[in-house]
């Protein structure tokens, strides 16, 4: 037994690259595994635990105005374990620092506030003239302790102190007025002051507009939904959702949940194509080592014995690759960790490194050594000691003159009929070619999405330049003249953006209602596969998600109503169910809202495009002379953020992309040099019966061809499955993302392939011209 292992480790020697090939794979596995799920496990870890240190609550709602001492009520109703509420708004912001149009979501600090608990850096109570600011405006406008700031409400303007850092469960990632998912906080973010100060500005005292509800243990969402929003109506109820559903939890969650489909499904791609070339190393082994194998048998080694010395082997490569794949997985994934830290804003980040998803990758990698050897040597058990005695028969297959193939000359046809005579071979390296084309066409057609989402949203959708919000609804009118006598406004437009409920049968939904003009250049409807939709003259457009979860489609009634008009509620047939790449809308022309909702000439948000060069001076007069503005939305600042957020993204797309080429190289390049060193005999015969190299050159060419067609039909159904996958990875609440996989990509993915067949191609003409003729009359094996 100790003579046959050593036999095998001898093997392994005389090709190397075979088996640093399994290696590489199986470390690339092991290394997405680690990366991904240490991030997972950090992120997962401090975001739940934040939540739970502060009491995360479990039910949100925002009315227009509700008197505090009403809260109390609420926990009178059964189900209803805690509420509690504060006072919001959203208000200019200017300083020193902030000579632009910035804003802040600016919360009441109260101390008896038991749920959504703000944490503050220092942790003190803020006075009448403190203001605490979140992390990522801090950062961006280079803020710190001791600056003075100031709020700006209806035209007058208070002073503030910067006092600290604020940050809140429920505005772990703020969503700015604009809608933008991505945000650098610098024009958006959080901010918390004195709860009666704040009540003075706004002239609210004594008032809440942001509720929340912890549920007592064994009651549903579901059971209390109902009664909740008929008791909160009557303050103008503008939003309510569960904790699922609120926005901040919804990103961060749809983000973990990314990760966790990520680190799963791209490590078991990865160590799959690792089985797959352990495998095929393995058998070949089995192949040339069947006469060792019968004289072993002989001598009395049962088939266990032989299957396990296959199986030290494998095991070896495992914990190789496995090493090699922890060991920069460390670095990656604390790198993904602060990214995703930074852009959630997680209030005292702190990289861990779990030493379980090491073991668990080694496990992995050991279970897939495993897998690769029963397979791969299962067919030990099957060779005969008296038949393994000599070399296995050759099979014999039929001559072929069919079709064009009649046409090829002679050694076109012996490059064919090696390849059919050896289908599993055949089959391997096909597969080793469309593996790298069908992952690199949907990871380039993913990034394609990606980039899509957000500059296509721009592109086609909002084609205007600038977004501005008013911090009240005004007469659409007076908005869009106003707007006229800015210097280097061109095209404008006014839209109304109305928090509206939806009712169908026992559903509900709280939407942002979009009333667009007609003919609208700078607004558009568009669903993902870039149809437009002009808004109906008497009905409704419903992005898919908000129809699915009211249960209806197109051509039902939708009932409507929104807090500013409580008692108008008024039924709305749906035209149109469309899916939207980026977020989930509904849409009527602005002209029929007065018609549904009561509100006559009713516009907070006005966008225009501007003329060359004059951007900054618009921005700058706006800042000056209008305070009635809370948010400024350029396209250019929001292009520039989505590009600087997506470089980490983009990396790790490209990344992937490299890999699954780079694993194409090594699979294309061992397999062929396996099948050489398996033809050896078959090549050194033909250059005694006088073939010349530029001859065996035709016949590798044709069989290279054969093997790219094979490949690119076997990559067909592997492109379909690939793209199903990405697709059900890369999706949330707030994006859809359908992979169009376009022209350019599917040639730039053919030509690495033929490049990487080219690479294998020249190394197995260099091994033949290396064969010593001689060597066809030694035994083979």
């Amino acid at each position: 037994m100790k003579y046959f292992v050593k036999n095998l480790f001898r093997a392994a020697k005389k090709s190397p690259g075979t088996y640093i090939g399994a290696t590489f794979i199986m470390a690339l596995g092991i290394f997405i595994f680690v990366s991904m799920n240490d991030t997972f496990i950090n992120l997962k870890s401090q975001v739940y635990s934040y939540y739970e240190e502060n009491n995360m609550a479990d039910i949100f709602a925002g009315v227009i105005s509700m008197p505090k001492e009403r809260l109390k009520s609420f926990e009178d109703y059964p189900g209803i374990k805690k509420a509690s509420g504060i006072l919001s708004a959203d208000l200019r912001v200017t300083g020193e620092k902030i000579k632009d149009i910035a804003n802040l979501h600016v919360l009441s600090y109260d101390k008896d506030a038991y749920l959504n608990r703000p944490l503050l850096k220092p942790d003190i109570i803020p006075g009448n003239e403190q203001i605490f600011i979140g992390a990522k405006m801090m950062k961006s406008r280079h803020l710190k302790e001791g600056d003075t700031l100031s709020l700006i409400h209806n035209g007058e303007s208070y002073d503030f102190i910067v006092a600290g850092v604020a940050s809140a469960p429920n505005y772990i990632y703020a969503i700015p007025p604009s809608g933008a998912v991505i945000s650098d906080g610098k024009d958006y973010d959080i901010a918390i002051v004195n709860s009666e100060k704040l009540s003075k500005m706004l002239g609210r005292e004594d008032t809440v507009n942001e509720i929340s509800f912890e549920m007592e243990k064994g009651y549903s969402y579901e059971a209390l939904r109902y009664e909740l929003r008929e008791r909160l109506s009557q303050f103008g109820l503008q939003s309510f959702t569960n904790k699922e559903k609120q926005s901040s939890y919804n990103m961060v969650d749809g983000e973990i949940k990314e990760l966790t489909g990520t680190g799963t499904i791209l490590p078991a791609i990865f160590m799959s194509m690792s089985v797959f070339m352990l495998y095929t190393v393995l058998k070949k082994m089995i192949d040339n080592d069947r006469s060792l194998i019968g004289t072993m048998k002989a001598m009395g080694l049962g088939n266990r014995e032989l299957i396990g010395a296959y199986l030290v082997q494998a095991i070896l490569i495992s914990f190789v690759g496995a090493l090699l794949g922890c060991i920069p997985a460390r670095s990656f994934g604390k790198y993904m960790f602060n990214q995703y830290a930074e852009f959630f804003s997680l209030p005292s980040p702190i990289y861990i490194d779990p030493v379980s998803t090491k073991l668990k990758g080694f496990l992995i990698a050991a279970f897939a050594s495993f897998i690769a050897v029963i397979f791969g040597v299962g067919g030990i058990v099957k060779i005969q000691a008296a038949e393994a005695m000599r070399a296995a028969t050759p099979k014999v297959n039929n001559n072929f003159s069919f079709g064009f193939i009649k046409n090829f000359n002679v050694m076109h046809k012996m490059g064919i009929r090696s390849i059919l005579r050896s289908p599993f071979r055949t089959f391997f390296i096909a597969f080793a070619i469309a593996f790298p084309f069908s992952m690199s066409c949907t990871l380039l057609a993913s990034q394609n999405a990606v980039n899509k989402m957000f500059i296509g949203y721009f592109r086609d959708i909002a084609k205007y330049d600038v977004k501005i919000t008013l911090e009240n609804y005004s007469d659409t009118d007076k908005a869009f003249n106003a707007l006229g006598e800015v210097a280097g406004v061109g095209e404008r437009e006014v839209i109304s953006e109305i928090p509206i409920t939806l009712k169908s049968k026992n559903h509900s939904k709280i939407a942002l209602l979009s009333g667009i003009n007609r003919g609208s250049n700078l607004y558009r409807i568009s669903d993902v596969d870039d149809v437009f939709y002009e808004p109906p003259t008497d009905g409704i457009i419903l992005n898919k998600r908000i129809a699915n979860d009211l249960d209806i489609k197109e051509g039902d009634k939708v009932e409507i109503s929104t807090g500013y008009a409580p008692k108008k509620k008024t039924e709305i047939p749906v035209t149109h169910v469309i899916s939207e790449a980026f977020g989930s809308g509904c849409y009527v022309d602005i002209k029929n809202i007065e018609k549904y909702l009561s509100l006559s000439n009713f516009s907070n948000t006005l966008i225009f495009n501007t003329q060359r060069g004059s951007e900054d001076i618009i921005k700058k007069t706006l800042t000056e002379d209008t305070s009635q503005i809370t948010s400024f939305s350029s396209k250019k600042d929001t292009l520039r953020i989505y590009e600087d957020r997506m470089k980490s993204s983009k990396f790790m797309l490209q990344m992937f992309i490299y890999l699954s080429l780079f694993s194409g190289v090594v699979l294309i390049y061992n397999i062929s040099l396996i099948s050489i060193r398996e033809r050896k005999t078959e090549f050194a015969t033909m250059k005694i019966m006088g073939v010349l190299d530029k001859e065996l050159r035709q016949m590798i060419f044709m069989e290279q061809v054969v093997y790219l067609i094979a490949g690119l039909i076997l990559s067909i159904p592997l492109i379909r499955v690939f793209k199903w996958i990405l697709e059900s990875l890369l999706v949330s609440d707030s994006y859809t993302l359908r992979l169009h996989i376009e022209f350019s990509m599917y040639m730039a993915s053919l030509i690495f392939c033929v490049m990487m067949l080219y690479i294998s191609g020249r190394a197995i003409l260099k091994t033949i011209k290396k064969i010593n003729p001689n060597d066809s009359l030694k035994e083979r094996g």
